[in-house]
């Protein structure tokens, strides 16, 4: 009798025991939220360089805050200087050349050719007085018909001497040619322009901070030629990171721009507040590790949250972050 009711008492324990664990495993257990997953990301700036030149300065460390407009990176600019220092000197000849073709010819100038003219007419007068007392004694055939030619040319030669000495005289009364000065000025034009044009590729030569923010790298070094339009200078910009993800596609309709949500951040004990910026309207590949293993073979979409909270300056890019999804 005693045997029977130790058995039933056996049999009554495993049961209440089966019992307890079927209601731990319906009460206890709640299950996960779905989640996104995806990376911390800063608003990287790139430095480029625009020429391919000797890199001769580093003017910061990885890891330097800067400010907009801090040179970053210096390039051998000695080529250039040299072209704009050409430039410069045929800037000022040609300002000189139009300054003197303003001016127009020297006082003294013009009296060195009023001199000229009015030795000329003396000639002329000369020369005309001689012709006409040798014709007089050639019709009375008391000279030869060769003095009198001499006498002719002599004379003629004296008055186009004076008539070349009087044009000159009025070109250098009349001052500059309108069409002078405004070739002059039009060269004038061309040599700043092209000094400008200069000194807009010199600033290309030093890398600047385009905005504030953290230096992340420097891929090339001192003495480096990079290629032209090579990256040698990343910056991490804005107030704070923010958060891409992977959204899948049966969350995708749920999930509305200015909306905030709860981001998991590895390394962070409290969950993060983000807002949605954007989340794309077409689905793509997505990265390895942004999915589950029972969703590695499906699309998801990328979306873009703002982090909220002084904390989330201190985070670095890269770090792993998980999107809270509600139920669709």
């Amino acid at each position: 009798m005693g045997n029977i009711d130790s058995e039933l008492w056996q049999s009554r324990m495993v049961r209440y025991l089966l019992l307890c664990l079927v209601l731990v495993s319906l009460f206890g257990c709640k299950e996960q939220p779905q989640q996104a997953f995806g990376t911390l990301e800063w608003d990287r700036v790139s430095g480029r360089a625009m020429v391919t030149e000797v890199i001769t300065d580093i003017y910061v460390r990885e890891g330097t805050i800067v400010e907009a407009g801090t040179p970053l990176l210096q390039l051998d600019d000695r080529k250039i200087r040299a072209e704009m220092d050409i430039v410069k000197n045929q800037l000022k000849q040609s300002e000189w050349m139009l300054q003197e073709l303003v001016a127009g010819p020297r006082p003294q100038t013009i009296a060195e050719e009023r001199a000229r003219v009015e030795a000329a007419t003396v000639t002329v007068a000369s020369a005309q007085l001689v012709y006409s007392r040798r014709k007089e004694l050639f019709s009375t055939r008391q000279v030869s018909k060769e003095e009198f030619d001499r006498a002719r040319t002599e004379y003629l030669n004296a008055k186009a001497t004076l008539q070349e000495h009087q044009e000159a005289l009025d070109e250098l009364l009349a001052g500059t040619r309108i069409e002078q000065l405004e070739q002059a000025r039009a060269q004038l034009g061309a040599l700043k322009a092209q000094l400008s044009q200069l000194e807009l590729q010199l600033a290309d030569y030093t890398v600047t901070a385009s905005r504030r923010g953290r230096i992340d790298s420097i891929p090339f070094k001192l003495g480096d030629r990079p290629p032209m339009s090579a990256v040698v200078v990343t910056l991490l910009s804005g107030e704070q990171p923010w958060a891409r993800v992977y959204v899948p596609e049966p969350f995708r309709s749920t999930m509305e721009p200015g909306k905030k949500y709860t981001v998991l951040i590895d390394g962070q004990d409290a969950p993060y507040t983000a807002k949605l910026r954007t989340i794309s309207s077409e689905a793509s590949f997505t990265p390895y590790y942004a999915l589950t293993e029972k969703d590695r073979s499906r699309l998801a979409y990328v979306a873009e949250l703002d982090l909220e909270g002084e904390q989330a300056t201190q985070l670095t890019a890269g770090t792993p972050v998980q999107l809270v999804l509600e139920t669709p």
